[in-house]
């Protein structure tokens, strides 16, 4: 059993305040927080729900229960690309389908364009170091809600999405 909160500021995202909150919660061991996982991780006050993933996985690994071995921050940052890819391509076709004819006018195009260059830049994020990695994925959250609830909306509002979208990634790659 540890003593203070220094074995928890082992883990990258955990600093003075949020070790205290941790060791006051029971979390008063890596293995402690490895074994509840997640949910167990989501119920203490001040833990971003963006960090607990990162903060249960390099539990398991420094406790030696590494569940996925190899599933390192470039496997989630790729598994994460491929997620916002597969939105940004089904709102793509959605959109094809219900603004069909209207599409190879001056906004369809616009919006063809935007998509490929969206494309381009969700390819180019697989080639990301340490410090850009917070960068693309606060792109990729960003972009994802740039694109989140267009299914209904008009041609204009979707070129609007996709263009915001596309800012976005393209300044993650700079």
């Amino acid at each position: 059993m540890v003593q203070s909160t220094e074995d928890l500021k082992r883990l990258r995202g955990v600093g003075i305040v949020l070790g205290k909150r941790l060791f006051d919660a029971g979390f008063d061991s890596i293995a402690k927080i490895a074994e509840a996982g997640e949910e167990g991780l989501k119920k203490v006050r001040g833990v971003s729900p963006r960090a607990v993933s990162s903060i249960v996985e390099q539990s398991r690994q420094l406790a030696g229960m590494t569940q996925h071995p190899g599933k390192g921050p470039e496997e989630v940052m790729q598994r994460r690309v491929a997620e916002v890819r597969g939105m940004v391509e089904t709102l793509a076709e959605k959109t094809r389908d219900r603004f069909g004819e209207e599409m190879s006018k001056g906004c369809g195009r616009k919006i063809s364009s935007d998509l490929n260059r969206i494309e381009m830049a969700l390819l180019q994020m697989h080639d990301f170091g340490k410090k850009r990695s917070k960068r693309v994925d606060k792109a990729l959250v960003k972009a994802e809600k740039r694109v989140t609830g267009l299914e209904d909306a008009t041609l204009k509002k979707v070129r609007k999405g996709f263009k915001r979208a596309k800012k976005t990634v393209l300044k993650a790659l700079r």
